[in-house]
């Protein structure tokens, strides 16, 4: 299992690459995969040309062949004789391979308003794999991804976990679900306007007297709100 499926957590982008560009190597020179046995897939489709440029640059000039599917070839065609291919989560669908990469996986950790999103798309590369799967990101976030894998795999992939009640789901539903462009700018306007209020009652340059009843009201039911969804 410890060779099957690893999850590296690295300092930043460019360590990231310069591992992934030398683990390539490897698998096509001492391992003996060929360049079709491998694919490297970046989660994010937006930024998948940008992101894959430093590894794939390093890759030519180690004379490794790639190519970006789609993109720099023909559409119909996803694998190239000779060539590793660098793909988007959503190009990855349907094709398999022996190893696969999943490079910037951090961005699958967490995302307001888009949870549901970010995971579907670390499955859905995680499961292009015939073989290996190697789960790379950088920063923050990826160590609490890993930190997530190694107490999954420490407790034998078995998870265990109370079976929440009616209530409980449907916060976890609400906190969880995926929103609209809409929804998510409303929600970031309504935690800028709720901090900035605090702020200012905290600063002292506004005193919670000074408002009116109805306001004070309003203010107190919201925070009594919060407290029973805690």
């Amino acid at each position: 299992i410890d060779d099957l499926i690893q999850f590296k957590s690295f300092d930043n982008r460019e360590s990231q690459d310069d591992w992934l560009v030398d683990e390539i190597i490897k698998n096509i020179k001492e391992d003996e995969l060929l360049h079709q046995d491998i694919i490297v897939i970046n989660p994010d489709p937006l930024k998948t040309k940008d992101f894959v440029g430093y590894a794939r640059a390093k890759l030519f000039k180690k004379g490794i062949n790639n190519h970006l599917a789609g993109v720099t070839t023909s559409p119909d065609d996803f694998f190239e004789q000779d060539s590793v291919a660098f793909t988007g989560i959503y190009r990855a669908k349907g094709n398999e391979a022996a190893m696969v990469y999943i490079i910037n996986s951090q961005d699958c950790y967490s995302s307001e308003g888009s949870l549901q999103t970010v995971r579907n798309r670390l499955f859905t590369a995680i499961t292009r794999s015939k073989a290996w799967v190697r789960v790379l990101g950088f920063g923050e976030h990826m160590d609490k991804l890993k930190e997530e894998f190694d107490l999954v795999k420490d407790h034998n992939f078995a998870l265990d976990f109370k079976y929440p009640t009616k209530e409980q789901k449907k916060k976890i539903k609400v906190i969880n679900k995926d929103m609209s462009e809409f929804e998510q700018k409303q929600l970031k306007k309504f935690k800028t306007d709720i901090r900035s209020v605090y702020k200012t009652l905290l600063s002292g340059n506004i005193d919670i007297e000074s408002l009116t009843d109805n306001d004070k009201k309003i203010f107190l039911d919201l925070a009594k709100q919060i407290k029973e969804t805690d």
